[in-house]
C-alpha cells in the first residue's frame, strides 16, 4: 500500500479516456457519456487540441429547452490542469478547489490524458491512509429525500439548489424504493440521439418542457417513480472505508447509500474520500513579506494574488514553504504611468527560488514572476524525482 502523498498523478492518468469532437450535437455528446457511463468527458479536436470538457451539470442546466440545437459552447468548461508530477493529494485539493468532476492533463499542447472520480476511486483502494478512515465520519450528516409521487422538476431543482447529484427515493410510507440520479433525469428531458428528434419547445411560464415525439410533456407531469434506479448500491449500516471503496469498485458505483432498517441516512461519495485524502498536504506556515508598495490597495491585491498561488500552482508542488519575499520597484518613467519591478524569493525544500520582471502593468508582471517561479521549482522537482 501506498501514502497518498506518494502516489503521482502519472500513476494514476487515465491516457486513453473517452473523448468528444468539438462539432458534435450536445444531443450526441449526451448519448454518449450515457452509452460509457461517464459524468464528464474532454472535448479534443483532430488535431488532439483539447477544447473544454462537458459535464452532466452544464448539460443538465442548459440542453432542456433546445438539444438538437445547443451549442456545444454552451455546456463547455475548461477543466483545470495538473501535472504529472502532482501527487494525490494535490488533485484531491484540485478537485475540491476547482468543483469539477475532471481534471486533465496537457503535454506540448496536446492533450495527454485526465483523472476523474473512477480514476480516483480506483486508486483509492489500495491507499494506506483510508483503512483510518470509516464512512459514519465521511459520509453525509443529512441525506436529503424526494418521494415517488414528487416530480422530476422537484427532484431536478433539489439537486441543482443543493448542488448534488442523487437522492434516495421514499414511498408513501416512507421505505427506501431506489435513487434518482440527475443522469435518470436528464434521460427523460433529452431522449438518445435519433434521425428525427420529434421537435422541441421552450418553456411555459417557468415549467421545463420535455421534447418527443407529436407529444410534449411538462416534467412537472412525470413522477419520479417513472425514472428512478430501483436497485442502487446500498449497505445496511456503516463500513470501514477500505470496504466502502473496494464495494463501489465491484459495483462500478460512485457512492453507496447507507441504510439503517432500509431507511437512507447516509451517502458515501468517491467525493467524500477525496475531501478526506485532500486533509493529508503538509503545510506550514509561511511568512510573506514585501517591501516597495505604500498604496496599501496595491499591496492587498499582491498578497491576494501571492496566497492563491500558493494554495494553487506553487502550493501543489511545495510541501514545506518556509518564507517568500518580494521587492517591489516603482518608478515614474514617462510622468503619466508607473512600471514595476519585482524580485520575488521563496525558501522552500528545494532552495532559494528566485525570480524577476518588469512592465507597465503590475498584476501583469506579478502573474510572470510567479509563472517563472512555478516553473523553476517544477523543473526542480522533476530532477529531485528521476534522481531517486
Amino acid at each position: 500500500m501506498n501514502s497518498v502523498n506518494n502516489v503521482t498523478a502519472e500513476e494514476v492518468l487515465n491516457t486513453d479516456p473517452v473523448t468528444v469532437s468539438p462539432d458534435m450535437r450536445v444531443s450526441k455528446i449526451k448519448t454518449r457519456m450515457e452509452e460509457d457511463n461517464l459524468r464528464a468527458v474532454p472535448v479534443v479536436d483532430g488535431k488532439n487540441n483539447l477544447k473544454g470538457a462537458v459535464g452532466y451539470r452544464e448539460i443538465i442546466r442548459h440542453i432542456q429547452f433546445n438539444p438538437q440545437s445547443t451549442k456545444i459552447e454552451k455546456v463547455m468548461h475548461q477543466p483545470p490542469n495538473f501535472e504529472k508530477i502532482d501527487s494525490l493529494v494535490d488533485l484531491a485539493e484540485l478537485r475540491i478547489n476547482s468543483g469539477q468532476k475532471m481534471m486533465v492533463l496537457e503535454k506540448g499542447g496536446n492533450f495527454a490524458g485526465k483523472i476523474g472520480d473512477k480514476e480516483f476511486r480506483e486508486v483509492l483502494a489500495d491507499a494506506e491512509e483510508i483503512k483510518d478512515v470509516h464512512t459514519r465520519t465521511i459520509g453525509s450528516q443529512e441525506v436529503l429525500r424526494v418521494f415517488e409521487d414528487d416530480s422530476i422538476e422537484e427532484a431536478r431543482h433539489k439537486m441543482l439548489d443543493n448542488n448534488i447529484s442523487r437522492l434516495p427515493v421514499l414511498d408513501e410510507n416512507g421505505n427506501m424504493t431506489g435513487m434518482v440520479a440527475s443522469t435518470d433525469i436528464l434521460k427523460t428531458i433529452v431522449p438518445k440521439e435519433s434521425p428525427d428528434s420529434g421537435g422541441t419547445s421552450g418553456p411555459t411560464g417557468k415549467e421545463t418542457q420535455i421534447a418527443g415525439g407529436d407529444q410534449k410533456l411538462k416534467m412537472t407531469d412525470i413522477d419520479v417513480s417513472e425514472i428512478m434506479n430501483r436497485t442502487p448500491l446500498t449497505h445496511e449500516g456503516h463500513m470501514e472505508g477500505r470496504e466502502a471503496i473496494e464495494l463501489m469498485n465491484d459495483h462500478e458505483s460512485g457512492q453507496i447509500i447507507i441504510t439503517d432498517d432500509d431507511y437512507p441516512v447516509s451517502v458515501v461519495a468517491v467525493k467524500d474520500f477525496i475531501d478526506y485524502v485532500a486533509d493529508f498536504q503538509v503545510s506550514d506556515m509561511m511568512l510573506v513579506q514585501i517591501t516597495g508598495l505604500e498604496v496599501a490597495e496595491e499591496k492587498a491585491v499582491v498578497h491576494e494574488k501571492i496566497e492563491t498561488a500558493m494554495r494553487g500552482t506553487i502550493g501543489r508542488k511545495v510541501k514545506n514553504p518556509r518564507d517568500l519575499n518580494v521587492r517591489v520597484r516603482k518608478s515614474d518613467k514617462d510622468g503619466k504611468k508607473h512600471r514595476y519591478e519585482f524580485t520575488v524569493k521563496l525558501d522552500c525544500e528545494y532552495g532559494i527560488v528566485t525570480a524577476q520582471e518588469e512592465g507597465w502593468e503590475m498584476m501583469d508582471v506579478l502573474d510572470t514572476v510567479l509563472g517563472d517561479i512555478n516553473t523553476q521549482i517544477r523543473k526542480k522537482k522533476e530532477k529531485r524525482q528521476e534522481h531517486r
